[in-house]
């Protein structure tokens, strides 16, 4: 049940920056939390409130996705990504850890010019609903391998949605970091 409080959190971050490419940067993570979502709330009802007194749950899941966008709705050039994501969960009676880990291609389409990304990071969502993110959260290579953009920090959201801490290295609008690298600017 705690994957709700971090999904509302997320949103609730993309309202403060209040732009829809930092939307699309966490939906991914939405996207994860969701998944377990059902899962964090059957867990509990298969059995009684003892059954957590056996230990914690772990649930491991993964699945793709694409998000094409046309050009002038993300970047001003027709934008492609595709991504697999793997999450580990543990999940005990008042808290949650998510640790996930995604491989991304992020494509400019009118150049076919694309970078890869590789992510590590953990989600802890504590009894309050508050929810602390750290790992890597840029890692973008090129072709060649060559390393374009890193950012890693830690991004902490309050029950209520409010941002407590982005370390100052970490950029959460995905256009600002996306866009510029495979050649192009920011839509929006």
């Amino acid at each position: 049940m705690r994957r709700v409080g971090v999904i509302a959190a997320l949103g609730a971050l993309l309202a403060t920056f209040g732009k829809r490419a930092a939307m699309r940067r966490f939906a991914m993570v939405a996207g994860v939390l969701s998944v377990g979502t059902v899962l964090g709330v059957l867990a509990p009802a298969a059995g009684s409130t003892a059954a957590w007194a056996d230990g914690p749950q772990h649930v491991k899941s993964s699945f793709q996705f694409e998000n094409p966008q046309p050009a002038g709705a993300f970047c001003d050039f027709n934008y492609g990504e595709v991504a697999t994501v793997s999450l580990d969960a543990i999940i005990f009676a008042g808290t949650e850890t998510d640790h996930i880990a995604a491989i991304v291609i992020h494509t400019n389409l009118d150049t076919g010019f694309s970078l890869t990304e590789v992510d590590h990071f953990t989600v802890f969502t504590a009894a309050d609903g508050q929810a602390k993110t750290v790992g890597i959260f840029w890692h973008l290579r090129n072709a060649d391998g060559k390393l374009v953009v890193v950012q890693s920090g830690q991004l902490v959201i309050s029950p209520t949605g409010e941002i407590v801490k982005v370390t100052p290295a970490l950029n959460p609008d995905k256009a600002a970091v996306i866009c510029p690298a495979l050649g192009g600017q920011p839509a929006i």
